[in-house]
């Protein structure tokens, strides 16, 4: 990037926005170079096209998290479990191979720099710019948004853990999460956003024990009542996109509190229950 005008974008919000950053960018006068993406969500690449397109620009993602990208399917496939009905597939679906590169063969311009923020997704980052800014995408939940809900989809329940640690020791001079407003210090925010996670964990972990009455107590409890007390728990809306986005997340707790001897899964009439050792 060279001259006052050459801008970079990180992350293009969702589908339809890319003509909205367009005017942005024409107003006032600036070029695009290039496409940051800190995670392939669609929420986040939804511009892309449009802009890649206009101007000719290439977008950067990590390697891992570029699969998903160029694959239409495939995100609402990992959700799923496996191939989706068309309304999900609807939802998640990518734009294709539009010209994303992985950011671990770019060499980014003088002051930049990332830093790989697992736990959201697989390969998801936190870019910081010149002027000492961080911009952390999904890596925690904003306060408003946790005022409006607990819930947060997850791929890997102990990386995301990890991350809010790492975060505690960044240093910056603001931090920018993607649905929320910049902050000179977010200690306060990554502490409520661990007891938030550690809140969900442990309902997982209860839905497994049940009471003494209860045949959890006895036997242990199938993915679909776990499911069914987490809706009630995170107070989340009845649909098939927030069913594949909770269901995948249940799964990944169910699979840290296994990893960490705290539960385990059995068969009980061919049906695959876990319950607390």
């Amino acid at each position: 990037m060279t001259g006052p005008n050459r801008v970079c974008l990180i992350d293009t919000g969702s589908r339809g926005d890319g003509e909205k950053i367009d005017e942005i960018l024409m107003q006032q006068g600036w070029s695009l170079d290039f496409i940051i993406n800190t995670h392939t969500h669609i929420d986040h690449i939804g511009g892309n096209k449009y802009l890649m397109e206009k101007y000719g620009v290439p977008a950067y993602c990590t390697e891992i998290d570029k699969a998903f990208a160029e694959y239409s399917d495939l995100e609402a496939a990992y959700m799923n479990g496996g191939k989706p009905a068309g309304k999900l597939r609807h939802i998640f679906a990518h734009p294709g191979k539009i010209g994303f590169r992985a950011i671990e063969e770019f060499f980014l311009p003088d002051g930049f720099d990332w830093k790989l923020l697992p736990g959201h997704t697989f390969g998801m980052i936190g870019l910081k710019t010149p002027d000492d800014v961080w911009f952390l995408g999904d890596a925690y939940l904003s306060e408003s948004y946790m005022q409006k809900r607990s819930f947060g989809y997850l791929v890997d329940a102990g990386e995301y853990l990890a991350t809010l640690d790492m975060l505690r020791g960044l240093d910056g001079k603001f931090f920018v999460p993607a649905h929320g407003v910049a902050e000179e210090n977010i200690v306060e925010i990554l502490e409520k956003n661990e007891a938030n996670q550690n809140m969900l964990i442990e309902a997982v972990k209860d839905a497994c024990s049940g009471d003494d009455n209860s045949a959890v107590a006895h036997e242990g409890a199938g993915l679909d009542e776990i499911i069914s007390k987490m809706y009630k728990v995170t107070k989340m809306r009845t649909n098939e996109a927030n069913h594949a986005l909770l269901s995948s997340t249940v799964k990944c707790y169910l699979t840290y509190l296994q990893d960490k001897g705290e539960i385990e899964s059995r068969f009980v009439d061919d049906v695959m229950v876990w319950k607390t050792v």
